[in-house]
């Protein structure tokens, strides 16, 4: 991308990173729907008001705390206004932010992060509003914007690149910036909302999903949809910005026992709840501040290292079942998502600077 930021700017460039405030990881709990095959299996998740949520049990309750609560009859849009759409404003203005659904498998993550053609779910929302919002700016005539977008899938802890399948592991490095980076991703230039849905339906098809007993369309793979923003004005002084949205479907943890995983089903299962292990020691060392954070001991963490404890504005969507018969995920979904509260991030917002070349040596 620098190669093209170069290209755009006439000479070598880097991004300069100005901080503009500590802040939170927002966390968020969504409950599901019961579902047809649950039956009249009894409610263990209660919401006395938008920010506690109670996990009931043998008559006794655990009581906790987040940033909003939202029950069964929670629509996609009053979800996507109330906790995403600001993020969009942020990537506008230079700032990386990043939304990712987390919680047990069968728990309405995809539905939230992708829904369908009647109820669209964060994903095509952010595209939506993104054009929108642009197309406003660049009626003043001060500002222009390209748009990028890659999506990949970490499949059995391998990257793989979904808007052009390959067979191929794709390798991710850190520039000097500490940047993350992914040499090979696709990364395709978006001109309006059609251009992207072409894009997502096909990458869609070449997502893992399979069939377990707890889940008849299981993710199998998590899911990282970068969107890269860059913002220039056209009347001085001539700024420029670049963001980066990450909105990240995470494969849902499994208990073998439960869903009588076997054989490549087995595999896969062991790699998602592997990876979701390594998220969970991350969240505990930030939160012990620890020097060394683990984010190398896997793909997915790597990929995540701007939305923990780097310089993106993060909101977590932490889903679950109200069914009594899934107390135990609930429970455990729960306290990763209240400790991933205390999680501090440094929000910075990205300028690109043009480097002066330097004045050629006077002749002998």
């Amino acid at each position: 991308k620098m190669a093209s930021l170069t290209g755009t700017c006439g000479g070598p460039v880097r991004i300069a990173k100005s901080a503009v405030r500590d802040v939170s990881v927002k966390v968020v709990v969504r409950v599901r729907p019961m579902l047809e095959s649950e039956g009249g299996a009894a409610h263990c998740v209660a919401i006395p008001d938008n920010s506690t949520l109670e996990l009931e049990r043998d008559s006794q309750a655990l009581q906790y705390k987040f940033d909003a609560c939202y029950d069964e009859a929670t629509t996609q849009t009053r979800l996507y206004r109330n906790e995403i759409r600001p993020l969009v404003a942020c990537v506008l203005a230079g700032q990386n932010a990043s939304c990712f659904a987390f919680g047990p498998t069968g728990a309405g993550k995809t539905h939230t992060m992708q829904g369908d053609a009647e109820n669209p779910g964060i994903i095509p929302r952010v595209v939506q509003q993104l054009f929108e919002e642009i197309d406003k700016l660049k009626a003043t005539g001060q500002w222009d914007f390209s748009v990028t977008v890659s999506y990949l899938e970490i499949y059995n802890d391998k990257v793989y690149d979904l808007l052009e399948f390959k067979d191929t592991d794709l390798p991710i490095r850190e520039d000097q910036q500490k940047n993350i980076l992914i040499p090979g991703l696709i990364e395709r230039e978006m001109h309006d909302c059609d251009d992207f849905a072409q894009s997502f339906e096909n990458a869609l098809r070449n997502r893992a999903t399979a069939a377990t007993k707890l889940n008849v369309r299981s993710s199998r793979s998590h899911a990282v949809m970068l969107i890269r923003v860059t913002k220039k004005e056209l009347v001085a002084p001539h700024r420029m910005f670049v963001a980066k949205m990450n909105l990240v479907d995470l494969a849902g943890s499994e208990d073998n026992r439960r869903t009588e995983n076997a054989g490549q089903r087995l595999k896969e299962s062991g790699a998602i709840n592997r990876s979701l292990f390594v998220l969970s020691q991350v969240v505990e060392a930030l939160n012990r501040g620890d020097a060394r954070i683990p984010y190398r001991d896997s793909k997915l963490t790597r990929l995540l290292q701007d939305s923990l404890g780097g310089d993106s504005i993060s909101c977590m969507v932490a889903n679950i079942s109200p069914s009594a018969a899934n107390f135990l995920d609930t429970y455990n979904c729960l306290n990763f998502a209240s400790k991933s509260r205390k999680i501090v991030n440094r929000a910075t917002v990205n300028r690109v600077v043009v480097e002066k070349p330097k004045p050629a040596p006077a002749p002998a």
